[in-house]
């Protein structure tokens, strides 16, 4: 993965040094840009720590410590503009891929733009994986039963004392992945918690795995939309994951992306997207397809 040019942190000091930029640091620890307000603060219920890295993780002959990557608490939280908070809140959960973390996530795959362009009247919830390691566990996410719940509670308890929402009450709630944040998201529909809750899963070139998890989510319930765009490494997985579909009789609908956005994926079933020519790290953001496809869920629209 291919580091952005300026890190949100840079991006801030930036900010404070300069009052004249688009962006300013609240007090509070929000800062606020065109785009809405942001927050990077430690949670209890993070992914890590956890015992499963406690001492560290080795790959392909590199260790990653617990210190380096297995120790970061944050989670990001990006509220756009415009946002209007009523009754339950919607809420999408992103979760990145290898070799990165939440402030550069944030800033490489121009999450907060794309999030805002989405339209939706939700917030965007960002939780730490392994921190710049090339690893797909996601600790309490990952691997403790209801972890994903006690998450999203405590995100909701956070936003409610900072007077961002008038209450503490989950609404509908869409899951997106990238490259290895594929497991955590299997793992979540399996025995995180509020599975009744989650309506739309997107796979951004991240069905590497775990696609039991997947197919059996699109299946247990009625409504449900699970979306896989997939480049050209990445093809015999997604077909193992329509022949598990087809197994319990479900729809799914196989097209090119040249045919976005005239198909707008609003059908609540199955949508497997080809992309011939797009990098993997390109999936997300150089053709709008993560506020594309954000938009057709079924969260509310501001």
């Amino acid at each position: 993965m291919h580091p952005s040019a300026f890190t949100f942190a840079a991006a801030v000091a930036f900010a404070i040094a300069a009052p004249a930029c688009a962006a300013e640091t609240a007090p509070s620890g929000w800062v606020r840009s065109p785009e809405g307000e942001t927050i990077l603060r430690p949670f209890r219920n993070a992914p890590y720590p956890h015992a499963s890295r406690a001492g560290g993780f080795t790959t392909n002959g590199k260790t990653f410590t617990a210190e380096q990557s297995y120790s970061d608490s944050t989670v990001g939280i990006f509220i756009p503009a415009g946002f209007h908070p009523s009754g339950p809140v919607d809420l999408v959960f992103h979760f990145h891929g290898h070799s990165n973390h939440v402030a550069k996530a944030l800033d490489e795959y121009q999450l907060r733009q794309e999030f805002a362009k989405s339209g939706l009247n939700a917030i965007l919830v960002v939780p730490q994986g392994p921190k710049d390691a090339t690893d797909s566990g996601c600790g309490h996410l990952q691997l403790d039963r209801g972890a994903f719940a006690a998450l999203t509670q405590e995100a909701l308890d956070f936003l409610k004392a900072e007077g961002k929402i008038p209450e503490a009450r989950v609404g509908h709630i869409a899951l997106t992945a990238h490259s290895g944040g594929y497991l955590v998201t299997s793992s979540i529909l399996t025995h995180g918690g509020l599975t009744d809750h989650i309506t739309d899963v997107l796979l951004f070139d991240a069905s590497y795995g775990a696609l039991e998890g997947f197919a059996n989510w699109q299946c247990a319930g009625k409504g449900r939309r699970l979306v896989s765009l997939f480049t050209e490494h990445l093809a015999t997985a997604n077909v193992e994951l329509m022949s598990l579909l087809d197994k319990h009789g479900a729809r799914f609908h196989v097209l090119m992306d040249k045919e976005l956005p005239a198909r707008p994926l609003k059908e609540r079933a199955a949508w497997f997207i080809h992309t011939p020519d797009l990098a993997h790290n390109d999936v997300m953001h150089a053709r709008g397809y993560y506020s594309l496809f954000l938009s057709a869920s079924a969260l509310s629209q501001r």
